[in-house]
């Protein structure tokens, strides 16, 4: 690897994969954006994504995974998908996690070049120009990283999101993968060959899903560059610190078992 300074079950899905491919010429991005609760800042967050797509002026499209949402997030996702031809729904039932959100879009994204990004965008959406000149310059995957030294926080987490993000790091560079600074960024863009090599072997559903897909791309060799960006942290994420913490660390583990056994 080279780093620089479970198939998705459909049958939880309410709109098929093959409903996504409407006969327009095949995006050059996609977008996934995996949402669970988000009404309070979804509808001002897509609004922002579609003009700077639009603006941009290639062929994209917005995927909006709706995982297991309680709130008013599927009518939200609804009227945009109503109102703008690039914007597409998956959405199923329960909530599955974050990892399990993500694998669904990419596996069922369209694009040449696929993006996850959080709902809240606290990290910038103009750094897909950066993600799209790195992957078309060669590198496979990109990823905006808080520790990039060309980084920084203008609005940066509170106290205890820090030493929680701070603990995990240091876990993640001991136990999965040490080359990359940042696993744990909601913010990556992938060649769609290589998403769907890597997302269609990965098994964790939540939070430690990047740590295990950027394992994946250590062990198959992929180029990964690190993006630098200025964080503004949004509050009101669902992370529960304690509980998740230990879920997290759980599943670091599961993903040194997983490797071992050939899973």
């Amino acid at each position: 690897m080279q780093v620089e300074t479970q198939t998705v079950d459909r049958t939880v899905v309410s709109e098929p994969a093959t409903a996504l491919a409407v006969a327009h010429s095949r995006p050059l991005f996609s977008l996934i954006v995996p949402a669970y609760n988000e009404g309070r800042r979804l509808g001002q967050s897509l609004q922002a994504m579609l003009v700077y797509f639009d603006e941009a002026g290639y062929p994209y499209e917005i995927l909006v995974v709706d995982d297991g949402s309680t709130d008013n997030t599927p009518t939200l996702i609804a009227a945009a998908t109503a109102a703008h031809p690039a914007v597409q729904a998956l959405v199923y039932h329960p909530n599955r996690g974050k990892g399990y959100a993500v694998r669904a879009g990419m596996l069922a994204a369209r694009g040449e070049y696929l993006m996850f990004t959080d709902a809240d965008l606290s990290i910038p959406i103009g750094i897909t120009a950066d993600f799209l000149a790195a992957l078309q310059g060669g590198y496979d995957i990109t990823i905006a990283s808080r520790w990039h030294p060309d980084s920084s926080n203008i609005v940066p987490p509170p106290l205890p999101r820090r030493v929680m993000g701070a603990i995990f790091r240091w876990c993640v560079r001991r136990l999965v993968i040490s080359d990359v600074r940042d696993t744990q960024c909601g913010c990556k863009a992938y060649r769609a060959d290589v998403a769907r090599r890597i997302f269609g072997q990965s098994r964790i559903d939540r939070f430690s899903f990047d740590a295990e897909v950027i394992f994946l791309a250590a062990r198959a060799g992929y180029r990964i560059k690190e993006v630098p960006f200025a964080l503004r942290y949004t509050p009101g994420r669902s992370v529960r610190p304690v509980r998740d913490s230990l879920c997290m660390l759980r599943d670091l583990a599961r993903i040194r078992v997983n490797a071992t056994r050939g899973l």
